[in-house]
């Protein structure tokens, strides 16, 4: 005899996300990360709690647009949260949410069926009433409208009808406690991983690994995410967005730069950035926009070397997204015209 396949102990399977899905998800958060990064790296790196990551990426204005958060579930992120949970509890919700689902679905099919064989019901007796009823007595009448409705089954079709009318309601009401609970232990449980893969030291705090952590989230914890999208193959995850190289360029120059000074800094920064051979999209983004990064620089000055490229590309974001007055813009014109 074949044998019994065993029950599992666990809370049923994680949710599977699929490579392409991941993928996805991965590259949204790693151009947001990226274009960013200026803005958010420092303090993202820096995390301790879990409300200190949705601080941070609020610090990012109409962060609830972009991509991984308006169509990914990285949308998690910036829900309300503060109630710690864990992963087997997180998950007991999870599948109480689904089942929750699954019982309105079917108790709105049964409704549907039963009120349509109810009002059915009621519909046939009152054309027989309306048909016959002028040609018979007045008690005669009611004895027959009863002994039709009996026939018809009006009475018990409604009350059925009813009653899982009641049990949908019942139903929603609690899968909206439950949709709002599982989406307050995914807001935390997500930042909290987050924390975990900034504690852990295991891996380089770069907007591409931090993407990979938070990809797979709140379905995977962060080390299942960062190991299934360091397998994941795309040319797209090699290159970076103009902001992140411009920062990167930018820190280079810090580093290199001794002693600290920001002229110098800023002036090695023009230099590379201008000289024949050097980055052709970075000279697009940046040329018409050097007037704003010399506002930047102007604005960055006390900072730690390890904190100034982060506060120089956050003020020079700063510049660019901020709604500019003529003068601005004659100014940006004019110092492109020096370049």
């Amino acid at each position: 005899m074949p044998k019994k396949a065993k029950k599992s102990k666990k809370l049923g399977s994680p949710e599977v996300v699929s490579n392409k899905k991941l993928l996805d998800r991965l590259k949204a958060l790693k151009q947001f990360l990226e274009d960013n990064w200026g803005r958010i790296g420092l303090e993202l790196q820096r995390v301790g709690q879990p409300g200190d990551v949705r601080t941070t990426l609020r610090l990012v204005q109409g962060v609830e647009w972009w991509t991984p958060f308006r169509d990914h579930p990285a949308a998690c992120l910036l829900h309300d949260g503060n109630n710690a949970v864990g992963w087997r509890d997180l998950r007991l919700t999870r599948q109480s949410y689904e089942d929750a689902v699954a019982t309105e679905s079917r108790l709105w099919s049964e409704y549907h069926t039963a009120q349509q064989r109810a009002v059915e019901a009621s519909t046939a007796l009152k054309v027989v009433i309306s048909e016959f009823g002028a040609a018979i007595g007045f008690f005669r009448f009611f004895l027959v409208v009863a002994l039709l409705a009996k026939t018809l089954g009006v009475e018990e079709l409604t009350n059925n009808s009813n009653r899982l009318e009641k049990s949908l309601k019942e139903s929603q009401k609690q899968k909206a406690a439950l949709k709002e609970q599982l989406s307050s232990q995914e807001a935390w449980f997500a930042r909290d991983e987050i924390v975990g893969f900034v504690r852990s030291r295991r891996y380089d705090r770069t907007p591409l690994n931090f993407a990979k952590a938070m990809a797979g989230l709140p379905q995977y914890r962060w080390l299942h995410s960062f190991r299934r999208c360091s397998a994941l193959q795309d040319e797209s995850l090699s290159s970076s967005t103009p902001n992140y190289r411009l920062f990167e360029l930018l820190r280079l120059i810090v580093k290199r730069t001794k002693p600290l000074s920001l002229k110098n800094v800023e002036t090695k920064l023009r230099e590379e950035l201008f000289r024949p051979d050097a980055d052709s999209i970075l000279k697009v983004h940046i040329g018409p926009n050097w007037w704003y990064m010399e506002q930047a620089f102007a604005e960055c000055r006390g900072f730690k070397r390890s904190e100034l490229p982060y506060k120089i590309m956050a003020k020079f974001l700063d510049y660019l997204e901020r709604p500019k007055t003529i003068t601005e813009l004659e100014l940006a014109k004019l110092a492109a015209t020096r370049i």
